[in-house]
């Protein structure tokens, strides 16, 4: 099978924003409820909205929660996220190739396009879901269905890159492959678990599937 499409999940997959979404939620927690929230603890919530989050770690105060994380996040948004390795150049002869693609993340689509941009990769994706532009966001499979009907590509000619099980799901979920990443921060048991179809030591490797060389 030859490949014509990849969906890419951004934080944890694509960009390595991992230190500012710890940050956030640590300054977050301190500021209301003067608590330390445990790694694993906030781990668990990569891949989910952050409303998701808030709901469940501070039911009380979920919209200051979210006001607090998104004013710390952006203020420290672009000293405190990188790129991993081989990310760049393996987009680029994606690209070159003529392979669509789209990122399909728990983020809005205005912080989405701040955070490619700093690295120039926002010319390389047609499409951009993010969850203001879901009812229902991953694990459901409605994120992986609004990209793959912008991009008018059918389920088995798509891969979907991620570092959470709730890429692997929602993915699979649409009939899509699914790629994980091993330099994910989330507990490998819980992606190996879900039983990807792939896995990915480094982003290179995601060009052999697609048949480049």
């Amino acid at each position: 099978m030859i490949y014509k499409a990849v969906l890419f999940d951004l934080d944890g997959t694509v960009l390595d924003t991992s230190d500012l979404i710890v940050s956030s939620f640590i300054h977050t927690f301190q500021k209301h409820y003067k608590r330390e929230l445990a790694l694993s603890e906030i781990h668990a919530f990569f891949g989910k909205t952050l409303r998701a989050a808030m709901e469940y770690l501070g039911p009380d105060k979920v919209e200051e929660l979210i006001q607090t994380y998104r004013e710390y996040s952006l203020t420290h948004h672009d000293q405190m996220i990188t790129i991993f390795s081989g990310v760049i150049e393996t987009i680029q002869a994606l690209y070159e190739a003529g392979i669509m693609m789209a990122i399909v993340t728990s983020k809005t689509k205005k912080t989405t396009l701040r955070g490619l941009k700093l690295f120039d990769l926002d010319k390389y994706f047609s499409v951009i879901i993010g969850a203001d532009q879901c009812q229902n966001h991953k694990p459901h499979p409605e994120p992986i269905q609004n990209a793959l009907l912008q991009l008018q590509i059918r389920p088995e000619e798509c891969l979907m890159v991620g570092d959470s099980p709730f890429d692997l799901i929602s993915a699979r979920q649409a009939g899509v492959k699914t790629v994980a990443v091993r330099w994910t921060r989330v507990s490998w048991e819980t992606i190996v678990a879900e039983k990807p179809d792939y896995i990915l030591e480094d982003m290179y490797g995601l060009l052999p599937l697609c048949e480049i060389q």
